[in-house]
């Protein structure tokens, strides 16, 4: 082992929440060292070259091994079941950049819904009046583009978006036609793409791949084009990329003493720090706490609780694709253009609580290969002969929709270590235990239903279900995607949970955890938006007491 070097901070990951921290830390003068999995791609690096792109996944890493079981009698699974991506900025680098912020009532779930069979629903610590400053100032320092007064069912905002939307395209102004015609009220999708020159960036080149690919011209707003070279320039950050954090050593107080990680050829080193940060998402965080055993911690670091792990929640996804009687233009422009957000209110009448978002998007119309592979299932099973011959044809007028949808966190679904699995350095690969709450079945049939009666509005030719991400029956299960929440659950009480309010182990007073992995409940929005407040909102207070010697 190298020797030992000491920082202020430790930030493990680059992501949404560790992007945010490390930039605020090294603004206020704390000397960071920032360990990221991955390579630091520049926008040089990437491409839109969907053949590349699923086979060498540059962005995603072939390192990545993860297990999966539907549930503790069930038989495992080995691959990759999620859609992080490990490289410098984490998964903001292949974002779509839908930027939503929550309802007020996403972060009272527990209260506004009252107990559900077989749910563990609880409120978030924190409330949406507390998150909104926040919020808006995700949205400044991303370039959020967007109409603030399109949204009638939205959250209450003090700013309009720093961006004016995007311009439609013809996918997304027959989709939002189709809206209108039933009563509802479309508008256009807040992302954090520039509409026009932003923050040093470039405005948007409308070449239609966002999700699932790093943005060539910085058009797209990430952790790595945003927060990392503002970092840099001040001199107080330690980049460190290709390193894979292994254990969190404590001292004899049970304090985070240092971390210990692999660089890319699997040495070992060890690196101090006053404070941890550690921002892997809900997948890597609590695999890394877990790793971390002590005699101090037998069952993992932060884990006294148990729940490290515990209530994990992936939204599920209804996908409807359909054709036009003319060009689509879906291989241009965003992933999404139009939304609507009339259905998210909880309404007993449907048979299920809680509820979500829909959006036109691109994918997988956008994508050639992708569109052939994937979404002819659903109107007509084989791919191959005349019959698919002419599904092929489709693809050039093929209309995508998609909600977003919430899930509810149950005890049994959960991150731990898989026993038997090893990465290349030797590491247990995190297993993924997950089933759907029947609530989440009955929802996801409901807004497909929908999405199928907005493409008859928008004078569909032919439509079908894209069971790309299509839930379609009860003996069906997701065994992953790019949404992961939970398992390292903020709240008030350490029995049942491992932050407090502010992100901060109950068990070790100078750790922290800032990411998706303590979102008690997981709204029905894209979470990213949400992780970036939440960071800047931890960053603030981290800072604040810093100064006063209180952390």
């Amino acid at each position: 082992m190298s020797k030992v070097e000491e920082f202020d901070v430790c930030v493990i990951g680059t992501g949404a929440g560790g992007g945010v921290m490390i930039q605020q830390l090294t603004a206020a003068g704390f000397k960071v060292v920032a360990l990221q999995r991955g390579p630091y791609l520049k926008p040089a690096d990437f491409h839109d070259d969907e053949l590349r792109t699923m086979i060498r996944d540059q962005v995603f890493s072939a390192d990545q091994v993860e297990t999966y079981r539907y549930d503790e009698n069930s038989p495992t699974e080995t691959g990759i079941f999620n859609f992080m991506a490990n490289c410098v900025g984490g998964t903001m680098t292949h974002w779509a950049a839908w930027s939503w912020r929550f309802l007020p009532d996403d972060f009272k779930v527990l209260s506004t819904e009252g107990a559900v069979p077989g749910a563990a629903l609880a409120d978030w610590p924190v409330t949406y009046d507390e998150m909104e400053p926040y919020y808006e100032r995700a949205e400044w320092e991303f370039g959020v583009s967007g109409d603030a007064n399109g949204n009638p069912f939205g959250s209450p905002r003090k700013k309009p978006y720093p961006n004016p939307a995007h311009p439609g395209r013809v996918a997304s102004d027959r989709v939002a036609a189709g809206m209108r015609k039933l009563g509802h009220h479309p508008f256009p999708t807040p992302v954090a793409i520039n509409s026009r020159p932003y923050g040093r960036r470039s405005e948007c080149a409308y070449g239609g791949s966002c999700l699932g690919y790093g943005c060539p011209v910085g058009a797209k707003a990430t952790t790595l084009s945003v927060c990392i070279p503002k970092a840099l320039a001040t001199g107080n950050l330690d980049l460190r990329a290709d390193t894979t954090a292994r254990e969190i050593k404590v001292d004899d107080q049970g304090r985070a003493r240092s971390v210990v990680y692999l660089d890319d050829d699997g040495n070992e080193h060890e690196v101090r720090a006053r404070y941890v940060v550690v921002s892997g998402n809900a997948v890597g965080t609590p695999q890394l706490l877990l790793m971390s055993q002590s005699g101090q911690f037998p069952h993992g670091l932060a884990n006294s609780s148990g729940l490290v792990g515990r209530y994990l929640t992936l939204h599920h996804v209804g996908a409807v694709a359909f054709t036009l009687d003319e060009p689509s233009r879906s291989v241009t422009g965003l992933h999404s253009h139009i939304a609507m957000d009339d259905f998210h209110p909880s309404d007993a009448k449907r048979g299920f609580i809680r509820g979500g978002v829909i959006g036109e998007a691109n994918s997988p119309v956008n994508q050639p290969l992708m569109f052939a592979l994937t979404t002819h299932i659903g109107c007509g099973e084989r791919n191959w002969g005349a019959d698919y011959k002419k599904y092929l044809k489709k693809f050039p007028r093929s209309v995508g929709l998609a909600a977003v949808l919430e899930d509810l966190p149950m005890d049994a679904n959960r991150i731990d270590l898989d026993p038997e699995v090893k990465d290349r350095h030797g590491l247990p690969a995190p297993r993924i235990t997950h089933r759907q709450h029947p609530n989440d079945y009955a929802m996801n049939r409901w807004y497909t239903k929908q999405m199928l009666d907005i493409a008859d509005a928008a004078g569909a030719v032919d439509k079908w279900e894209a069971q790309f991400y299509t839930l379609p029956t009860e003996k069906s299960a997701m065994k992953g995607f790019m949404h992961f929440h939970g398992t390292c659950r903020m709240g008030d009480d350490p029995q049942t949970s491992v932050v407090d309010r502010w992100c901060r182990s109950h068990d070790v007073k100078n750790l922290w955890v800032v990411d998706g992995s303590v979102f008690p409940t997981s709204g029905g929005y894209n979470p990213t938006l949400t992780i970036l407040a939440n960071a800047y909102r931890v960053a603030d207070r981290f800072v604040r007491e810093a100064k006063r010697q209180n952390v």
